[in-house]
């Protein structure tokens, strides 16, 4: 299936400043699973809708899929916080349920109008936990999500963009999946910074980075439940929220010590969903690894239990946000002065999470930058649309 964008309308921000949201999401509906393929028909997630005084409260609804309900976003017996279509929650948010699933991809257009957004990137929601066992149906199921996807942001007159799951676990089937999104219009390839049990620095993905250079696609590591071992560990909210934010991380440790960039020359990468201001001390916690600095113990390589960096690869990960090669997704509030002067002014973007309307929302990010007396005019553009623009080759 090809899937050709129709024509730009006039884009809503008054200003000459493109503003684009670097993450903006897609709440899934059951219509997106009738795209999938015969063979795993029968294995369709079916949508459960439950009582609104258990533990999921507002959150009233689970897909069932393997015979698990998900997602389970915090340990044995679980919590789900995020809503699907028809929840209390989702009844009693400013997005129609059109808008939230994209199946009024008009209505999605007027909701980011109200905001001056002029184009959005859009990642999944139930896909923010790896959950799905059986390989094959995690694929199908990505395969189904992708077409849809295609197809609803086809009818944004250009100003919805998607980033694509692929089933990291089946290289072979991802490859593949990478060089068909990116025929479909996708702008990057979504991933966790976990694969399950597996670092992003496995070999087994080589392929796959190599495919997502050629095919001019970035790595989009978002905020997400990537490892079940570390999501099963605890139920609180706190330790779901650990669970989330640490994945980005360790991905970001394993992209950089093992000198991902470096090895597949024409792959870009970004973090996004999990505020930015611990970018800074990551580089630096590397740049100890790499070279030690004690004044006591003699240094040998391989000293942290196994080589910790690859010094024929790594390079200073701030070099590669400084020449376009990484970026980050940071929020309106944070102190963009200190990020900008360890990154550069080229490496952030800001995002909406709309329409999340949780913890990371930053609905307003137009707004808050604009009133911003500490950050340079000529940075606002490049942080409200410039920078995301150049990450997503939009």
């Amino acid at each position: 299936m090809q899937v050709v964008d129709k024509p730009d309308r006039v884009a809503p921000s008054a200003s000459a400043v493109k503003v684009v949201d670097a993450d903006g999401h897609v709440i899934e509906p059951q219509a997106m699973f009738a795209h999938l393929e015969a063979e795993f028909w029968p294995r369709r997630p079916l949508p459960l809708m439950l009582p609104t005084d258990t533990h999921c409260g507002e959150a009233n609804a689970v897909w069932l899929v393997e015979g698990k309900a998900l997602p389970n976003i915090g340990g044995i017996g679980g919590r789900t916080t995020f809503f699907m279509p028809g929840t209390e929650r989702s009844l009693r948010s400013a997005a129609s349920i059109g808008d939230q699933t994209l199946e009024d991809p008009e209505a999605r257009l007027a909701g980011i109008d109200r905001f001056g957004i002029d184009q959005q990137v859009i990642y999944p929601t139930m896909f923010l936990v790896n959950a799905i066992q059986d390989v094959k149906l995690e694929g199908a199921l990505f395969r189904a999500y992708n077409t849809y996807m295609a197809e609803a942001c086809a009818k944004s007159h250009g100003r919805l963009k998607w980033n694509a799951p692929v089933p990291f676990r089946d290289p072979e089937a991802a490859v593949k999946e990478v060089q068909r999104v990116s025929d479909l219009g996708a702008a990057g390839i979504f991933c966790l910074g976990v694969v399950f049990d597996r670092h992003l620095n496995d070999s087994a993905f080589f392929p796959i980075y190599e495919a997502m250079g050629e095919c001019d696609l970035p790595l989009c590591l978002h905020l997400g439940w990537g490892a079940p071992r570390v999501t099963e560990l605890f139920t609180d909210s706190n330790a779901f929220f650990c669970s989330a934010i640490t994945p980005v991380m360790w991905g970001f440790t394993y992209v950089m010590a093992y000198g991902l960039l470096s090895r597949f020359p024409k792959l870009r990468v970004g973090f996004i969903e999990t505020g930015s201001q611990w970018v800074p001390y990551v580089i630096n916690q590397l740049r100890r690894r790499f070279q030690p600095p004690s004044r006591i113990a003699p240094q040998t390589q391989g000293s942290l239990g196994g080589d910790a960096i690859d010094r024929s690869l790594y390079r200073d990960p701030a070099d590669w946000f400084r020449e376009g090669r990484a970026f980050v997704a940071c929020e309106s509030e944070e102190d963009l002065p200190y990020l900008i002067r360890h990154l550069g002014e080229d490496a952030l973007m800001l995002a909406s999470d709309y329409p999340h309307g949780d913890p990371s929302a930053d609905e307003g990010f137009v707004s808050e930058i604009g009133a911003r007396d500490d950050v340079p005019e000529h940075v606002k553009p490049k942080l409200m649309g410039g920078n995301a623009a150049r990450f997503y080759r939009l």
